[in-house]
């Protein structure tokens, strides 16, 4: 296996999937992709916080703008809404026509703007080539496709390096990050792109550290990016933060005597509060009016405090009962949530990429004893855990048919586990299927080929948002 090239099919098949997959979903066809978009257009004006109005966050913003993006955002769950070309691309060209500016209030409003940086910078570029490409007063879905370009060039290029950086899985670091929901997600507007790639850089920055012979020490480069890392993870979405529990499977010697250790802990401490604190100065202080959902998270909290076991039990119900949707979330959902590939794409690429992880593992030969393998086990459990712990606690609650003490978690979708997919086949490590010839082989001819399964999956994917959305 020629590992050094993983990293250049990767980007390759990223570019060009990437782009198919930005230009074949129509405009806020995307999860929350309205609301990402708000709070990326917004921080691209220079306004980076929120400000208050009759007790509720929110900013002004071209009230045309929000009427089509709302009218787009509308048509979920319509699989027989279809597009057309010709509309689009008017859209695009045509003047805005921005004039009437209104208050809103949306979900991402109080969202630190770390996570959103990436599409406003692309926004920001948008603005500027209009000057050179001669669009003037450029429309919502001229910015649109700015911030998604964007979006994509990022996260191809920090999962490149993370790729480049593990000594380990490489093969099985590209096809997760090349799964049809990771690069349909990729090629939106979401900070989801985001949190995967910079899970994907810390998860490989860790295995380097652990793994590679040669790095003989952690290095001060190293502790800062972890710890900017998390707290780009407790801006943005908390639950991810037990990831960077995996520093604790590198290995003693790299590690230091305890005064090493704590002087390393301190900085990835320091680099955070320092973030921390600079976010503390720069947000204003709002007197917001807490509204009935904030009312109803805090019961639901109580609820669970006070009944774990019956959270235990929904937690698990939950699991099992909506594993389909899971699964279809996880591997390839397009749209507005509406639109699955067929559960025979979806069987084969969890089976072909639980193999892939696999092969590779046992081909790469690590040892890992059974404190690390628990290490392992809270550091990817625990986010997920924590994904429907959060969902439970502010969505459930404030669902119709659901509310304080349900008996199923709603709201959860598979992306949500992608962040952490890559440390799940470290779990796996053994000796035991690479003594076997015959076996070794077949693992070995197997993670060679990867790519094929990744081409085949993503040439059904385009396939799939054609008929959906222009056929």
């Amino acid at each position: 296996m020629n590992t050094s090239s993983v990293e250049k099919k990767f980007v390759y098949l990223a570019v060009i999937f990437g782009m198919i997959i930005m230009v074949l979903t129509p405009p806020f066809q995307a999860p929350d992709e309205n609301n990402h978009f708000k709070k990326a257009y917004v921080i691209s004006k220079g306004n980076m916080f929120p400000e208050e109005q009759e007790g509720k966050a929110g900013f002004y913003l071209p009230e045309k703008m929000v009427q089509y993006i709302e009218e787009q955002n509308s048509k979920a769950g319509n699989l027989e809404e279809k597009y057309e070309f010709k509309d689009i691309y008017m859209m695009e060209r045509l003047p805005a026509g921005y004039d009437n500016m209104k208050f809103y209030n949306f979900s991402t409003a109080s969202q630190n703007p770390l996570g959103h940086c990436v599409q406003a910078m692309g926004i920001i570029i948008g603005q500027a080539f209009a000057h050179i490409l001669a669009v003037d007063d450029p429309s919502v879905v001229y910015q649109l496709y700015f911030a998604r370009f964007f979006n994509l060039l990022f996260y191809v290029a920090v999962i490149a390096i993370s790729i480049r950086l593990t000594p380990i899985l490489k093969k099985t670091f590209a096809t997760i990050a090349l799964m049809p929901m990771a690069l349909f997600q990729a090629a939106t507007v979401s900070y989801d792109p985001v949190l995967i790639s910079l899970a994907f850089l810390a998860t490989s920055l860790i295995f380097n550290i652990a793994f590679n012979e040669e790095v003989r020490q952690m290095e001060l480069k190293h502790l800062i990016l972890l710890g900017g890392i998390a707290y780009v993870f407790y801006a943005v979405k908390i639950v991810y933060l037990p990831l960077l529990f995996l520093l604790l499977i590198v290995p003693k010697e790299k590690w230091g005597d305890k005064k090493e250790i704590l002087k390393k802990l301190g900085v990835i401490v320091m680099t955070f509060v320092i973030i921390f604190l600079i976010f503390i100065v720069l947000t204003p202080r709002l007197e917001l009016i807490k509204d009935n959902s904030s009312v109803l998270a805090h019961e639901q909290m109580l609820y669970v405090i006070r009944h774990p076991i019956n959270y235990l039990i929904t937690f698990f119900y939950t699991l099992i009962h909506t594993r389909q949707f899971l699964i279809a979330t996880t591997i390839g959902t397009f749209g507005l949530i509406d639109t699955n590939l067929y559960c025979v794409f979806l069987g084969a690429y969890l089976f072909i990429l639980t193999l892939i992880g696999i092969s590779e593992i046992s081909l790469n030969d690590r040892r890992i004893n059974l404190r690390k393998r628990l290490v392992i086990f809270v550091s990817v459990s625990a986010p997920i855990f924590g994904c429907f712990l959060a969902m439970y606690i502010y969505w459930t609650s404030t669902r119709e048919g659901f509310g304080v003490g349900a008996s199923e978690i709603t709201g959860v979708q598979g992306r949500y586990f992608i962040p952490v997919m890559p440390a799940i086949f470290l779990f796996f490590t053994n000796q035991i299927l690479q003594r076997n010839d015959k076996i070794k082989k077949r693992m070995k001819l197997l993670v060679d080929n990867s790519e094929l399964v990744v081409i085949v999956m993503l040439c059904m994917s385009a396939i799939a948002l054609l008929l959906r959305f222009w056929c």
